[in-house]
């Protein structure tokens, strides 16, 4: 089969749908089929086995230091600056609209079976429908959760509104209507898609996303002294408000003030001095018991997952968590919110502890329990492991994905 991916960010560092990307074209090529991938920035690592067509955006080069000289959409151009100007997200339907107009001229020589959108839903995919291409689409989970989390964890007036016109749901709400086939990553985002964007639970197909278990494995965790600083982790973006990052440093001073707990974090993001990171670590007093990766490597980041003691997730929505599987395969157990699709990756009791959404005295709490207790660590870092290798890999779904492919070919004939 001949595929067309399409992803308006590639790089994994940009979120899960760059590991997606990533990961789930690679596991079709390995069945044996023939991958496109059309892409925006920041674009993804190299991909061997995979013919990659890279979409330049102005704007984003741009702030990059990539100044890009030739741009024939000028009026998309425009439109980018504008738009971001006025608070605005105009990444997705310029993408689509620059990724419409990249099919069209690559249909020249490729006749693609499928075309598969990985989270955009701009308007450029009503424009594809044109071309007579069967099209299907991964909704990770629709973007009024983001807005409706964003602006619960606003301070003000003015800054609920800019995440009223930060997000292109009514977009997305029009668009996904009109794809012949949707995938999504969990039984909750599922509902969340029919809830908001009032699709049809039959058009919605459930996949769980996987973890690459031969790069993601157990090793052995380094020997502690008695006064020894426990070694916990967070793996995310510090700027998504979504992903916690206040309700992390809170259970963090807790862990130390009130439990007595000598813990050090781990923050895998980039350290950015106008971020919302440093007054917040100045304000909780954490500023010797914090570190920054930075960007890793695959086997850096598969080190840092096996090597420490704990990996804590305080997100107030997840429509999968790959860090969450990703510590798993390494052997670690995880603490993290009761929220979105959490509990139907993470087993409860079993391969972690689940707190009720946003309590992070229960989160550290939870943290604490299996940090004092080495035997529950190693039997929860067994099963998370076993759990990972059974429910939760790509070759499992790619095959699904492939699944629907053909009935959706099928379908459309």
């Amino acid at each position: 089969m001949r595929i067309c991916l399409l992803s308006y960010r590639g790089n994994m560092y940009c979120g899960g749908q760059g590991v997606y990307l990533y990961n789930l074209s690679k596991a079709l090529a390995e069945l044996g089929n023939e991958v496109h991938v059309i892409v925006g920035p920041p674009y993804p690592y190299k991909m061997k086995w995979a013919t990659v067509h890279k979409i330049k955006t102005p704007r984003f080069n741009e702030l990059n230091g990539d100044r890009v000289t030739s741009e024939n959409l000028s009026l998309l151009t425009f439109y980018e600056y504008t738009a971001a100007k006025f608070g605005n997200f105009p990444e997705i339907m310029s993408f689509s609209i620059r990724a419409f107009f990249k099919i069209k001229e690559l249909i020249k020589d490729y006749q693609f079976d499928i075309i598969h959108d990985n989270q955009c839903l701009g308007y450029g995919l009503l424009l594809m429908k044109a071309l007579h291409i069967p099209l299907v689409a991964t909704i990770h989970h629709p973007l009024p959760i983001d807005r409706q989390i964003a602006m619960y964890l606003s301070e003000d007036a003015k800054t609920k509104l800019k995440q009223i016109l930060f997000y292109p749901q009514f977009m997305q709400k029009i668009v996904a209507k009109r794809i012949n086939k949707i995938i999504t990553v969990s039984e909750f985002s599922a509902r969340e898609i029919v809830k908001h964007f009032k699709i049809p639970r039959e058009r919605i197909s459930v996949v769980h996303n996987g973890v690459d278990t031969e790069l993601f494995h157990t090793r052995e965790k380094p020997k502690k002294e008695l006064d020894d600083a426990y070694d916990v982790t967070f793996v995310g973006n510090c700027e998504n408000r979504v992903k916690g990052l206040p309700l992390l440093l809170k259970t963090l001073r807790y862990l130390k003030d009130n439990l007595r707990m000598n813990v050090k974090l781990t923050i895998v993001d980039k350290w950015k001095e106008e971020g919302i990171a440093p007054p917040l670590i100045k304000r909780y007093g954490l500023e010797n018991d914090i570190v920054f990766t930075g960007p890793l490597t695959f086997e850096e980041l598969s080190k840092r997952y096996a090597t420490t003691d704990l990996i804590i997730i305080p997100s107030l929505f997840e429509g999968f968590c790959f860090p969450a599987v990703e510590a798993m395969a390494c052997g670690t157990p995880v603490v993290a919110f009761k929220v979105g699709a959490l509990p139907q990756v993470v087993d409860d009791g079993k391969t972690g502890i689940l707190a009720e959404p946003g309590d992070w005295r229960a989160l550290a709490k939870a943290a604490a329990k299996i940090l004092k207790d080495r035997e529950l660590r190693e039997n929860m870092g067994k099963r998370g492991r076993e759990r990972a290798e059974k429910l939760f890999t790509w070759r499992k779904a790619a095959e699904q994905v492939l699944k629907i492919y053909r009935e959706t070919i099928d379908a459309y004939r």
